[in-house]
């Protein structure tokens, strides 16, 4: 192996997680960095009934396919299991959008931002008329 193959495979993989604001495109404001939009949330209480499998995956296809969009407001408790068995904690917006229960809603509840108004950005999705919407970032607002 040639000294600049072996410097470049041992080099140039470092520079790519080196970049300071390297998130693959996610943007974490208020949220912390090491929660993963796409992976679901743990705690029971976010999840419910649900299936985290297809919670996961509904967040990841949200994150591919959806469309960027910010919402400010309150978030309205959902209690029950959106269509597909998606762990749907909250509804946002007059449409009742279904927030999907990731890290990210973790790190938004556990701040206790939930029962506040919040800025929120993230990717939504229309799925067979159901609204989906993945969360990336917020910030806590005043009530």
């Amino acid at each position: 192996m040639s000294r600049f193959a072996l410097f470049a495979a041992v080099f140039v993989p470092g520079v790519a997680l080196a970049c300071p604001g390297h998130l693959d495109g996610k943007q974490m404001t208020d949220a912390d960095a090491s929660a993963n939009p796409a992976a679901c949330a743990k705690k029971a209480d976010l999840v419910g009934g649900a299936c985290s499998y297809t919670t996961g995956m509904m967040a990841q296809r949200v994150l591919m396919e959806g469309s960027t969009w910010t919402f400010a407001g309150h978030l309205t408790k959902f209690d029950g299991t959106s269509p597909a068995s998606v762990a749907a904690p909250f509804i946002v917006g007059p449409d009742s959008v279904y927030v999907i229960a990731n890290e990210v809603v973790e790190e938004l509840v556990a701040a206790g931002a939930q029962g506040g108004r919040v800025s929120l950005e993230g990717r939504r999705l229309d799925v067979d008329g159901v609204k989906f919407f993945v969360i990336t970032g917020f910030v806590a607002g005043n009530s």
